[in-house]
């Protein structure tokens, strides 16, 4: 009879163990009913990227895990041919009129990220009946052609999903019962296998979009049309043109202006200066980026301001000085004098530091983006690179003081009161003798 009781009590045990099992794996398949694809654009900050169509390929793979029936299986998208293969693009705005369709992802780290989801993928599709319809969706190619490497460029993502769509019937009516989605190749083109959500919206709370997502990067330089053969010229810092953005084919500029009764507009002051360049797309990344030394005569020999290494030169007289990515560059400017950079891409960062110099009180005015920030008494200032107009402009002043002892200007009032005070004691000696003498 004990033995019974026991054996009856472990059933029941096993029964609510059991049930909880089911439970917790119940609430743990989470059903998709619909798909979309979410395109990321990754760009430096403050890039004004271009209008771009991002073309994605839904491949028929398997039906009823057979590869050998794929007549069965719906086309997705626009029909490739007669393959069943099927397009879906997603297009992104750029500068157009109208607000971007995508939207700020955020920005982290001096770069933003833009998405754009596309519609669901199966709206409309119509499955012939119940069974398993799995596709391979990956990035096929983008519209958007790169007109010239040296300004701009664009990565791909090396992303790739297996889709399996669980077709289930209901009084002759096929319907989607759930969409399993995989990601079987990484972003950076590593094998992969995990399940993602592709819910167009997102969770709503932890996210919002599909995570059956594709990340691509671009990349663009202003300034000199041609980065081997530029114009630099010394700019103007109290006129930048905000219609122009290419100013004297400069991307950045760092300006030396001394004034003052007492400044020697002759000195070279130092300067140490680092820059750091996106690097979303490695390739893009040169080994060095040039600065131009010049005035309102021209390009100017940087040899006796910068150490002789860090020289190259594109043609007879016209040199530049070497600023390679995360590099300081000591260098040294005097009044009238510019560094020109033409080639920094777009979101580039800096940072410039002025050693001091006894009496010179230094003012920095910096310009982003054609705006000009109001200015500001310190030695270093850290900037950024936008699409236009961009420059420290240093001011160092020393002015008058009120010298000590004799000013030569007063001498005829110092004389008269001397005169005075002579006068007063003649007249002080002559009385007091007369005074004596009675």
């Amino acid at each position: 009879m004990k033995k019974a009781k026991f054996l009856l009590v472990l059933l029941m045990t096993l029964v609510i163990c059991l049930s909880f099992v089911i439970t917790a794996l119940a609430e743990d398949e989470e059903l998709y009913t619909e798909a979309a694809i979410t395109k990321l654009l990754q760009v430096p900050e403050g890039t004004n990227y271009p209008k771009m169509d991002f073309v994605f390929t839904v491949t028929p793979y398997k039906y009823n895990h057979s590869e050998t029936d794929l007549v069965k299986v719906p086309v997705v998208g626009t029909e490739i041919g007669t393959t069943g293969s099927g397009n879906i693009t997603v297009s992104f705005d750029g500068q157009a009129a109208n607000p971007r369709a995508e939207t700020l992802e955020g920005t982290e780290a001096n770069v933003s990220t833009y998405y754009l989801e596309s519609a669901n993928l199966f709206d409309g599709v119509e499955f012939p009946n119940a069974g398993y319809y799995e596709y391979m969706i990956g990035e096929a190619d983008t519209t958007y052609d790169i007109e010239d490497a040296r300004h701009e460029a664009i990565a791909l993502s090396a992303a790739e999903y297996h889709i399996t769509v669980f077709v289930r019937e209901s009084g002759g009516v096929a319907y989607i019962y759930h969409i399993g989605v995989v990601r079987i190749i990484k972003e950076d083109g590593q094998p992969g296998d995990e399940k993602v959500d592709p819910t167009p919206g997102g969770d709503g709370v932890n996210t919002h979009y599909s995570q059956m997502s594709f990340t691509n990067q671009y990349v663009r330089t202003n300034g000199a049309k041609d980065p081997d053969d530029p114009d630099p010229k010394k700019p103007d810092p109290n006129d930048p043109d905000p219609e122009n953005p290419f100013i004297s084919d400069s991307t950045l500029n760092i300006i030396k202006e001394v004034k003052g009764e007492f400044a020697d507009q002759s000195m070279l002051f130092k300067f140490s200066m680092t820059i750091n360049v996106p690097t979303l797309i490695p390739s893009y990344v040169r080994d060095f980026y040039k600065a131009y030394l010049v005035d309102d005569t021209g390009i100017l020999d940087p040899l006796e301001t910068v150490d002789a290494s860090l020289i190259g030169i594109d043609a007879p007289n016209k040199l530049y000085i070497k600023f390679a990515p995360g590099s300081a560059v000591d260098f040294q400017l005097a009044h009238g004098q510019a560094l020109v950079f033409v080639n920094t891409p777009v979101g580039t960062t800096y940072s410039v530091t002025e050693t001091a110099e006894t009496g010179y009180v230094t003012t920095i005015t910096v310009f982003y983006n054609s705006v000009k920030n109001a200015a500001i008494t310190a030695l270093t200032v850290a900037g950024l690179v936008g699409e236009r107009y961009n420059a420290a402009d240093y001011l160092n002043d020393l002015g008058g003081f009120t010298p000590g002892g004799l000013n030569v200007n007063d001498l005829p009032f110092y004389g008269l009161i001397v005169f005075a005070i002579g006068g007063l004691i003649a007249f002080i000696v002559v009385k007091s003798r007369r005074r004596n003498r009675g």
